[in-house]
């Protein structure tokens, strides 16, 4: 193979815009519009996902109690940004956990708490060697994920799952 250099290249490219002809214009013109297309597509993503975060809601551990006998806790979830719907709750680390009250749909407002009531349905008793993950929308409509391990004094930042 011969190595052409960079004035050769340029006469190349100079000769092969003059000869194109209609089919090549429109195919240089094509492929100008689809890189166009792609741009914007990937800065709309960028401006969709920011103003998701202005309306995000930002929910922190409000508080975590053992009842006395181990039997029962409370977990207390705080909003203090935007409206929150509940989504889904779920808890990993343990299986024998069930969820007293119903948690999907209901809305907590901003600067509200929500409480969720758990009881152990084995033999274990509760400790915080498990963590609560809750699922919520936003009033766009956003879907969030977000952790809380409760061996820790905070929970973990919200992650967004699904655009509106």
């Amino acid at each position: 193979m011969e190595q052409l250099n960079l004035e050769e290249l340029s006469i190349k490219a100079l000769d092969w815009i003059v000869s194109a002809g209609p089919v090549g214009w429109v195919a240089m013109g094509g492929g100008f519009i689809i890189l166009l297309l792609m741009i914007s597509l990937a800065t709309g993503r960028r401006r969709r996902k920011r103003q998701a975060r202005q309306v995000a809601p930002k929910l922190v551990l409000g508080a975590f109690q053992i009842s006395p006998l181990g039997r029962d806790a409370s977990f207390k979830v705080q909003n203090i940004g935007q409206t929150a719907k509940l989504y889904t709750f779920s808890i990993r680390g343990r299986n024998d956990i069930l969820v007293k009250n119903e948690v999907a749909g209901h809305e907590i407002l901003s600067g509200e708490t929500y409480r969720v009531l758990l009881e152990a349905a084995g033999n274990k008793k509760l400790d915080t060697g498990f963590t609560i993950e809750l699922s919520y929308l936003d009033q766009m409509g956003n879907v969030y994920r977000q952790s809380f391990p409760l061996s820790q004094a905070s929970a973990r930042q919200p992650k967004l799952v699904k655009f509106a």
